[in-house]
């Protein structure tokens, strides 16, 4: 009835229970059509509890919220401390809400908007001209060395060493959380040691020795080529062309095959976060990871044609975001659940 319908647009958008307006809507009848639902789900989605609840999905989607110690090694990285990793939190929530709040409320520029949020600090750690004011300032920087989330420090330090970068537990959070692809567990449980190996080797080469086999094959030949993709990117997530001081140069090319099946040549993150953004498969997966936040079940428990009707309607808005949160909100506050009687048909 209008009081479910009610109840699901507030648990959906809000995590909490209806309001007035919602209230008496459902009392005057006027929550029964989808245009009705729409009026009311838009309307929500301009609270502020609609905002928080998109920064959880943000920090879930992204992990943000997984990172336990970000610290790195101070010899090595002597100014990257506390308020560095402080700043770069803000600096990323700062970045996605400046996107998702947008007119436009584009997903693909999530991945490939060249801007970031700095402030004096991490204008002076990173190289960027800094900001003539104080607080963050959101700042154009080259295309060919930011693209979205995919080059942000923070992510970047998150996946990475507290010594050196990691192009493995880069390639599996890109595999899984920006591609959408599954990844099965590993055969044998197999530890990066950096003692290991000669110490002349490249990280690239070091990876590529350690999951050469062709057990580890059977997933590192999709996490591998994503993960080095970003070695560009130090440990603390500054742009560089030559491993460490002088080291050689670095090598960030290699060839991905989808899960289509196509073969594609990444040559750096650039080449990775255009084929993510445009990637139909890599858009299902953001839908599907969404609608479990909101709704908190599976969308195909709403029905064989859920998921390709909510990607068909994201692609035909321009992947707005804001668009397939309210699509989603109205589904599942019109889903109907089946009687006993159709239940026991079955």
């Amino acid at each position: 009835d209008d009081h479910t319908t009610a109840a699901r647009l507030a648990l959906g958008l809000w995590d909490s229970l209806p309001d007035r307006v919602l209230l008496k809507a459902v009392e005057q009848g006027k929550l029964k059509t989808r245009a009705q639902i729409m009026g009311q789900a838009r309307r929500m989605a301009r609270d502020p509890r609609a905002r928080i609840k998109m920064r959880e999905f943000f920090h879930q989607w992204l992990k943000m919220d997984e990172a336990e110690d970000l610290a790195k090694d101070a010899k090595l990285f002597p100014r990257f401390d506390d308020r560095i990793v402080s700043d770069l939190r803000t600096s990323l929530d700062l970045f996605i809400e400046d996107i998702l709040w947008s007119e436009a409320s584009d997903y693909r520029q999530i991945l490939l908007a060249n801007e970031m949020f700095v402030n004096r600090s991490l204008a002076k750690f990173y190289g960027i001209d800094e900001p003539g004011q104080k607080g963050f300032k959101k700042v154009s920087l080259d295309p060919k060395e930011r693209t979205g989330v995919v080059t942000h420090p923070y992510l970047l330090t998150t996946f990475a060493y507290a010594d050196s970068t990691s192009p493995i537990h880069r390639g599996v959070f890109i595999t899984r959380n920006m591609l959408g692809r599954t990844l099965k567990p590993p055969p044998v449980a197999v530890s990066f040691d950096e003692q290991e190996f000669k110490p002349d080797l490249t990280m690239r080469e070091k990876v590529t020795e350690l999951t050469k086999s062709r057990a580890c094959q059977n997933c590192h030949s999709i996490i591998n080529p994503l993960g080095f993709s970003l070695e560009h990117y130090d440990a603390v997530g500054r742009f560089r062309t030559r491993e460490d001081d002088g080291g050689r140069p670095i090598n960030a090319s290699s060839e991905y095959q989808t899960d289509e099946g196509e073969t594609i040549r990444l040559t750096g993150a650039r080449d990775l976060a255009e084929y993510a953004a445009n990637s139909a498969s890599a858009q299902r997966g953001f839908v599907i990871q969404l609608f479990n936040h909101i709704v908190k079940q599976p969308v195909q428990a709403y029905g064989g044609d859920a998921l390709s009707a909510l990607r068909g309607s994201f692609a035909k808005s321009g992947c707005d975001m804001r668009e397939l949160v309210i699509e989603i909100a109205v589904m599942s506050s019109q889903h109907r659940e089946p009687t006993s009687k159709e239940t026991a048909a079955k």
